[in-house]
């Protein structure tokens, strides 16, 4: 039995339970009373870390980053520093590598840290659903203001935490019909991850060029995959190297495509590096795009046509949404979905 749990049998806010539970004046006695009787007929016990911890609190925010480590996430790390910093509070980082990740380590940190607040970076949890749906409802039991960024909570738990991040499947539905404009019917989607994380970010992108297609009709030609070879690292270079290489091998070096949309920036560049390998020139013989819209795309020869995140904007929703969490811990969830813009480059040609 969790606090939310209680609190929904009892059609109360959470932070309801959590005073009535506390014994303090500002509950209705009726109230109080009516919570305490199913405390006790449910087996609820509160949570004395919990207590502690938010009793003990440092004026600091963790930003826990799990798996991959990119620049898009460094990037968003530091705006967010600056934010909590505007606002009075020191930031951490903590980097969990996918090695090594898994529900007790998180949870563990979470507990053990004393924070104020906490900022999930980048993927969260694990392939296996049920552990992470118990993670999900083990931090919620916290009771810390916690906000998932550039991704949600994908455990297969209801919603208990709130999120900020860009609509992947939108961003890569626009980087598609951007192609089918352009002429291009035979495009390939560079980066299809395992089936067992469907719901993370490269799976929300093949979902929307998958739409683009369908909603295309008959004439946009046919679904393309490239699968990941690299899996530790899906969005690196070395993926989508790798992976277009080996696409390309099986195909005696002749694209069966004549445009490539990478599932991330990095994975674009790399991308590219097989196509020149294998004597084929981008855009020329087959055009190129990427997702995220940083830096790596902008200056790589020939400029990379990308699906550019609103790094700013996406740091700065989950600041206020963190911040107004932590000022009122019973207000309502938010899930936070931020539209990107397609930046043309020259890594694509109209055919």
């Amino acid at each position: 039995m969790t606090i939310r749990e209680l609190a929904r049998i009892c059609g109360v806010a959470v932070s309801t339970v959590s005073r009535a539970m506390n014994d303090r004046s500002d509950v209705n006695p009726e109230t109080r009373d009516r919570i305490r009787a199913a405390a006790a007929a449910h087996g609820y016990v509160p949570n004395a870390s919990a207590q502690r911890l938010k009793i003990s609190a440092t004026q600091t925010i963790s930003v826990i980053i799990q798996g991959e480590l990119g620049q898009l996430l460094i990037e968003i790390w530091e705006h967010l520093e600056r934010l909590f910093a505007d606002a009075g509070y020191e930031t951490t980082v903590t980097h969990i590598s996918k090695r090594s990740s898994d529900p007790e380590s998180v949870e563990r940190i979470v507990r053990g840290g004393k924070f104020s607040g906490v900022v999930f970076l980048g993927r969260y949890g694990s392939a296996d659903r049920e552990a992470s749906a118990l993670l999900s409802r083990r931090l919620a039991e916290i009771e810390l203001p916690m906000v998932f960024c550039t991704t949600v909570d994908f455990s297969g738990a209801d919603a208990l935490h709130s999120s900020v991040s860009v609509d992947d499947q939108a961003g890569v539905y626009d980087l598609t019909s951007h192609l089918l404009s352009q002429g291009h019917r035979r495009i390939a989607f560079v980066g299809a991850g395992d089936e067992r994380d469907r719901e993370h970010a490269w799976a929300l992108r093949l979902a929307g060029y998958r739409t683009a297609l369908a909603d295309a009709g008959p004439d946009a030609g046919p679904e393309i995959i490239v699968p990941s070879l690299v899996d530790a690292q899906l969005y690196s270079m070395a993926n989508g190297y790798e992976s277009v290489r080996a696409w390309l091998a099986s195909s005696d070096g002749v694209p069966p495509a004549t445009a490539l949309l990478a599932i991330s920036d990095a994975a674009a560049v790399g991308a590219a590096r097989a196509l020149s390998e294998a004597g084929l020139r981008v855009p020329e013989d087959c055009s190129l795009v990427g997702f995220d819209g940083l830096d790596i795309a902008r200056y790589s020869v020939p400029r990379i046509t990308t699906l550019a995140q609103p790094i700013a904007e996406i740091a700065s929703s989950t600041a206020r949404v963190l911040l107004e969490t932590m000022r009122s811990p019973s207000r309502a969830l938010e899930q936070v979905w931020i539209r990107g813009r397609v930046v043309p480059g020259e890594s694509v040609r109209a055919v």
